[in-house]
């Protein structure tokens, strides 16, 4: 291999070879940095729950929508209904702040303390997506009671 190298670089200048055989050996090597690896799946992953929980967003709109309508009456009050639609309300609201300081961009010189706020932005759109969910189920629990 080294004496296929050296006759592909001998027309080149020295620091064109020295290019030429660091490109082949990271090419050859397949090296990747364990860190840029762990701060893609993060990104990956971030985007994910954010995804799946953004798609909640128009159904959480139907049933606040739904629970304004309702009539309170035997054991449901009109204080539980509230306490639903404010749940929706909330959890909206705390999605799109989320979004509003989420940063797509590297945020540290170095990619560890990048990786480190990805993990607080995961937990961040975790405890969101978890508000959204809570939320949905207590209002179709309502509106299946009624």
């Amino acid at each position: 291999m080294a004496a296929h190298l050296s006759l592909i670089a001998a027309g080149m200048s020295t620091w064109r070879r020295v290019l030429v055989v660091a490109a082949l050996l990271l090419t050859l090597c397949g090296c990747t940095d364990p860190l840029a690896e762990e701060n893609e799946a993060l990104r990956k992953e971030i985007i994910e729950v954010h995804d799946q929980a953004m798609d909640k967003i128009g159904y959480m709109f139907v049933l606040e929508t739904r629970l304004k309508k309702l009539t309170p009456g035997g054991e449901l009050s009109r204080n539980r209904i509230d306490n639903s639609i404010k749940a929706l309300q909330q959890a909206n609201k705390e999605m799109f702040k989320w979004m509003n300081q989420y940063q797509t961009l590297f945020m540290a010189d170095d990619i560890s303390g990048d990786n480190a706020y990805r993990l607080q932005e995961l937990d961040k759109i975790g405890a969101v997506s978890h508000m959204i969910n809570e939320a949905i189920a207590d209002a179709e629990h309502i509106l299946a009671v009624d």
